[in-house]
């Protein structure tokens, strides 16, 4: 079975803009921080035709810009990568928690989206998505009952969550306990790790909850899953990266062999966030000889901006040896701030801070320098070495020409801790004309 032979139908787009129109309040006016004053409300979709330029109107910084050029270069690319070795793809929509992006990961060929949470997939299913994968376990009450009553309700929806127990299977059977029959929750049995987080450590482990799944008039067992990102390399060695994959195909192997999957038309077997889908590639796609096809889902959520340090240096489309044929992602965030104060020749104070941007893996790099209109390119002769809320310490050569009133611009690592600062970011052209607005929901 081909990727787009078995893709799972999504909201048309004109139910889509209805979707999108009814999910928040369109006012512009005043509770977007960045954003220019407005003589009155402006719908996000009348954003793009103001006119506005980042720098030559009354933004009010520091503001979060997204290159769109360099947005649909990264779907475009990760949605080649998978046509082209036959794989799925459901982008961790955690990551971004915004419809506009949503929307153009599901236009470019994703499956489906995954969430981290219930309260994630609620918000998807608010977006229009009908495929929703949560990379979790799930065992609270309101949420298990949340996902039943939404699949009896909407027979095209699919929703996906994780056991990793037989304890995880019993906790979903009690919170149905007093619901009248219906379609069953899918569920993947999680393979975990040593030292990891969830999922089950053993092989044997995972085949009896795979089984307890199998079992169950409230489940349905529709493979496996792992994740193997929170796992260290070095150079070219993914020698532990690749052993848990191995895991997890003879995994899938084994439960084949005890018959588990025969009810099912293929198996899901999901593995690989933003920065090993090449290794998934290599171990997990390609022929399976299980007596069912199999449908290889990869789950990214950072490729979609991508950044400027953590996966520009160690992914597989950054500064890692490229993949033959592809292209490396482009960075499409920049952060945008005044320098503030020069209180010292080598120190410089820039007026965005940690309400503003990523710092939990790395602080931000200083790209561009604009002076009067005139935008200069950084070779990392700048670094910012502490944040405080709103106060960036930046350590600048001292003979280096950066003055108050001068402009910054940041790249970040890691978006996943940077988009949920914004509730609404200008989407740019290479000019910094705005185009639109990318809306979060966190």
């Amino acid at each position: 079975m081909t990727r787009e032979e078995g893709r799972v139908h999504q909201t048309a787009p004109d139910q889509w803009i209805t979707a999108l129109s009814d999910v928040a309040n369109g006012d512009m006016t005043w509770q977007y921080k960045g954003w220019p004053a407005m003589s009155g409300p402006l719908s996000v979709d009348e954003v793009g035709d103001q006119g506005w330029n980042i720098f030559t109107d009354d933004f009010l910084f520091p503001v979060m810009t997204l290159n769109r050029g360099a947005l649909h270069h990264n779907v475009e690319t990760v949605s080649r990568f998978c046509t082209d070795h036959d794989i799925s793809f459901a982008p961790h929509g955690k990551t971004t928690m915004s419809p506009e992006l949503t929307r153009l990961q599901l236009d470019t060929g994703a499956w489906g989206i995954t969430a981290a949470t219930v309260n994630q997939a609620r918000i998807f299913r608010a977006f229009g998505i009908d495929c929703i994968l949560v990379a979790n376990q799930v065992v609270d009450p309101g949420a298990v009952r949340w996902a039943w009553r939404e699949l009896q309700a909407f027979p095209e929806f699919r929703f996906f969550c994780l056991v990793d127990s037989v304890e995880s299977v019993e906790a979903i059977e009690q919170a149905l306990a007093d619901e009248p029959a219906g379609r069953p929750i899918e569920v993947l049995v999680e393979l975990g790790m040593e030292s990891g987080r969830s999922g089950n450590r053993t092989t044997e482990g995972a085949i009896e909850v795979a089984i307890d799944a199998g079992e169950s008039d409230r489940l349905s067992l529709a493979g496996v899953e792992g994740y193997e990102g929170i796992l260290h390399y070095e150079g070219d060695d993914f020698s532990a990266v690749d052993a848990f994959l191995h895991r997890l195909r003879e995994l899938t192997e084994r439960l084949a062999d005890k018959a588990v999957f025969d009810h099912l038309s293929e198996v899901i077997v999901t593995a690989g966030g933003s920065m090993f889908p090449d290794r998934v590639v290599e171990i997990l796609g390609g022929d399976w000889a299980i007596g069912r096809p199999v449908r290889t889902v990869i789950r990214p959520g950072g490729y979609v901006t991508h950044d400027s340090i953590l996966y520009a240096e160690s992914g597989p489309f950054g500064n890692r040896p490229p993949m033959d044929g592809y292209d490396r992602l482009v960075p499409a965030f920049t952060l945008w701030s005044y320098v503030i104060s020069r209180p010292e020749p080598d120190l410089v104070i820039a007026g965005f801070g940690k309400r503003d941007v990523s710092f939990d893996v790395d602080l931000p790099l200083p790209s561009h320098v604009r002076r009067g209109t005139q935008l200069a390119t950084l070779d990392r002769e700048l670094q910012v070495f502490d944040l405080n809320d709103q106060h960036a310490y930046v350590r600048i050569p001292a003979e280096f020409k950066l003055d108050v009133g001068d402009m910054l611009g940041c790249g970040i690592s890691h978006p996943c801790a940077t988009f949920d600062r914004w509730r609404a970011m200008p989407l740019v052209d290479d000019d910094y004309n705005v185009l639109g607005a990318v809306r979060t929901f966190f």
